[in-house]
């Protein structure tokens, strides 16, 4: 009598694949093989055909272009059944001829800038050589002469000293003034020291002291500049005395020299 495998107990007995017996187990491990090399395959696929990671970066400054542009796309995706009606088209068109007004106000005040700029660096050039007067307490002594300088005083006072010291900070000479009355007054310096000796060339620094007084503040001292030079940039500057930068704005006045 024969015995009836059923279903169920099918997968406790070999399989016969051609003329080779392969167990149930081991086809077992074929299969998971199989579907996992699939699934290796798929993976890989998944890797090449994946888009790059895109980001959307915004413009920070539209363009007149870019406004065209944008104006452009919504007449192309408006509804035809609700187009844009004329009022609206007429604002807007209306907008964007401002728009385009204000690029072209944007664009020639820019030439103007350029223009300044190219102007303000000829002026400052032609000034090169040249004795000025500026606002500072920095005197110059060039071929053993002081190009001079002066200060201004609020009230009227009995005696005070203009004292000079070099570039160390050493008092090299003091002129004593008496009877001062208010107003502007000449500084007179024979750029001589202390002891009768010529200083040599250079920048003194000048401060006026009142004796007696409290109170000490520094009173506001002019001197002659020569302009050694010109600083380029967004603002262009004044090379003074070899060492000193000032805004043109600064100047005072223009002696003349070479």
């Amino acid at each position: 009598m024969i015995d009836t495998v059923s279903y169920t107990n099918l997968s406790r007995y070999p399989f016969n694949l051609g003329n080779k017996v392969v167990p149930e187990k081991d086809l077992n491990v074929s299969k998971n093989n199989q579907t996992n090399g699939v699934s290796m395959e798929k993976t890989e696929d998944e890797k090449v055909v994946k888009p790059p990671n895109l980001t959307r970066v915004p413009k920070k400054v539209l363009t007149k272009e870019d406004f065209i542009k944008l104006f452009v796309t919504q007449l192309q995706y408006q509804d035809p059944m609700k187009p844009i009606d004329n009022n609206e088209m007429a604002i807007q068109l209306a907008l964007f001829n401002q728009v385009d007004q204000l690029f072209n106000i944007n664009d020639n005040l820019k030439n103007i800038m350029d223009l300044a700029k190219d102007f303000n660096l000829t002026y400052a050039s032609s000034l090169i050589g040249k004795e000025i007067k500026v606002d500072t307490n920095i005197g110059r002594v060039e071929n053993g002469k002081f190009l001079g300088g002066e200060f201004s005083i609020d009230h009227p006072v009995n005696k005070l000293e203009v004292v000079i010291r070099d570039e160390n900070n050493k008092i090299v000479r003091k002129l004593e003034l008496t009877d001062v009355k208010k107003g502007n007054h000449k500084i007179e310096w024979d750029a001589k020291d202390s002891d009768g000796k010529q200083v040599p060339d250079g920048n003194y620094k000048f401060s006026i002291v009142i004796p007696g007084e409290t109170e000490v503040k520094p009173l506001p001292i002019t001197m002659v500049a020569k302009v050694t030079g010109a600083k380029l940039g967004d603002k262009v500057e004044l090379v003074i005395d070899e060492n000193k930068t000032i805004p043109l704005d600064k100047v005072e006045e223009i002696m003349g020299g070479e």
